[in-house]
């Protein structure tokens, strides 16, 4: 991997979405460490659909520019507590060096999850697309790949790979418009700032306990 001087951040916005726009801007109003893409779309009937489209979009646009990464981002992200430049690109570097073909920012639903760092969960499925690192490694598997209306990208993408990592603590969650462009279920208020604080509080739990694992062994070895 080239040196990381700047992050390369491809933003999924549809055209009539404004405030969502002026949302994700001010998002990143202050984070000179992003290099940005607006990838703006009209809207699709099937909003899984047009999703990906978008993705293979910005994918496309990684595989000519040559990036050994790309971040996706949606334009309901929104960065917590825990982000910093420092952190991200700790992340970035550890996940590639693992062999990490996706690494989220922060998910609104995993299945097994097993922490191999301070920092980074090894996940099986997740849901959550809206800041998510995305490797060369996968590029052309996300190109090749068939895509029906019953499809999810999130879904799609679990199944593309089995080397997903997830940041801990979370860095991003997503922002309450009270609508979803892609996910019925997400119209209904607090549903996915709930599924949100649910995942990181299962996060934590698993956290203290490979925490006092780690302290117990440690204890023993010096008796």
């Amino acid at each position: 991997m080239k040196e990381i001087t700047h992050f390369p951040i491809y933003i999924i916005n549809l055209e009539e979405r404004k405030d969502r726009l002026n949302h994700i801007l001010n998002e990143f109003k202050d984070k000179e460490e992003f290099i940005i893409e607006l990838i703006q779309s009209e809207k699709n009937k099937k909003g899984n659909v047009g999703l990906w489209d978008n993705i293979k979009r910005c994918v496309n646009f990684a595989i000519e520019r040559d990036q050994d990464f790309i971040i996706i981002c949606e334009d309901d992200h929104v960065f917590t507590k825990d982000y910093s430049r420092d952190f991200l690109h700790k992340c970035i570097r550890d996940a590639y060096e693992k062999k990490c073909n996706v690494l989220s920012g922060g998910v609104s639903w995993f299945e097994t999850g097993i922490q191999i760092s301070n920092d980074l969960f090894w996940i099986e499925k997740f849901t959550g697309l809206q800041f998510t690192v995305i490797f060369k490694s996968l590029f052309r598997k996300i190109m090749a790949i068939d895509f029906s209306t019953l499809d999810a990208a999130d879904q799609k993408i679990t199944f593309l790979s089995s080397d997903k990592l997830l940041i801990y603590p979370f860095i991003s969650n997503q922002k309450e418009f009270g609508y979803s462009d892609v996910t019925d279920k997400n119209n209904k208020s607090y549903r996915v700032e709930k599924l949100f604080d649910e995942t990181q509080q299962k996060l934590e739990i698993l956290n203290k306990v490979r925490n006092y694992y780690l302290q117990l062994n440690n204890r023993e070895n010096t008796i």
